[in-house]
């Protein structure tokens, strides 16, 4: 020990860390012999790399039938929601009411289904094309208590314009050469539920404007996944955001792309 007082502390915790880091190494391979999710999205991964795939394409994942209108867009979103599972929540209720603003073609509808099949999920997605798929997906694999709003969630009710790049970022804009679309006020939605599970914002951008207008409702919500998006040409917002969020008494964490059921897997270290 060279003359160095022998600190059991540091050896254990030095143990603990290569046995984190051993877990780690196997992760993978321990994905592949257990969970299926990660299985499929291997089988998803090999079918999408046909260059020649028609579009809107249709596949069989996870129990449901699918039709797609982009299979990178699909990929990506099934690996985090399906196999790294970032919407996963504890509720008591078997029958969770779950808001999803920014549905797209229906990826975390059907995930919430799949967690809890007594849900009543809500859920929006202005762009009329993609929208349609959604509620294809919806119909077709028949799942009850969900309801579908061709709509915008915004500040107010009035008619917004609409940028869509047909795959999964389709944002509000202040252009009127764009599409012209409906939208909802999240607030005045959300004041008819006594109880929100799950509130789910990703909607390009316009993250901080409705959690503004809605700061006053958020105590109806038990837990709330929020995008955050920083626009390089505007000024950054992250700190306003996160002030709602203190004021009305909610534990955030802040993750990348890769992080496994974040709402469920909250590690602790050192306090």
């Amino acid at each position: 020990h060279c003359g160095r007082k022998f600190n059991p502390f540091k050896i254990q915790k030095s143990v603990n860390m290569f046995n984190k880091l051993f877990r780690q190494s196997l992760k993978p391979f321990s994905r592949v012999v257990h969970e299926k999710a990660y299985k499929e999205w291997l089988r998803l991964f090999d079918f999408f790399k046909d260059e020649n795939i028609k579009y809107p394409a249709v596949v069989k994942a996870m129990g449901y039938n699918w039709q797609l209108h982009h299979g990178p867009t699909f990929l990506n979103q099934f690996e985090s929601i399906f196999v790294d599972q970032i919407y996963q929540f504890n509720c008591e209720s078997k029958t969770p009411v779950i808001i999803d603003c920014g549905a797209n073609m229906g990826t975390s509808v059907l995930y919430f289904k799949w967690l809890f099949k007594d849900a009543s999920v809500y859920a929006f997605e202005p762009d009329k094309r993609i929208f349609e798929i959604l509620n294809h997906n919806v119909s077709n694999n028949k799942l009850n208590n969900v309801h579908l709003t061709n709509k915008a969630v915004w500040i107010d009710d009035q008619d917004m314009f609409f940028n869509s790049n047909n795959a999964q970022s389709g944002k509000l804009i202040q252009d009127a050469s764009s599409i012209k679309v409906e939208c909802v006020r999240l607030k005045d939605f959300m004041q008819d539920f006594k109880q929100i599970d799950f509130l789910k914002l990703d909607i390009e951008g316009a993250e901080l404007p409705v959690l503004q207008d809605i700061s006053g409702e958020l105590h109806r919500v038990k837990h709330m996944f929020i995008e955050y998006h920083s626009m390089i040409n505007e000024p950054q917002k992250l700190s306003q955001l996160l002030h709602i969020l203190e004021k009305e008494n909610f534990r955030y964490f802040i993750g990348g792309n890769q992080i496994k059921s974040p709402f469920t897997n909250q590690v602790v270290e050192e306090g």
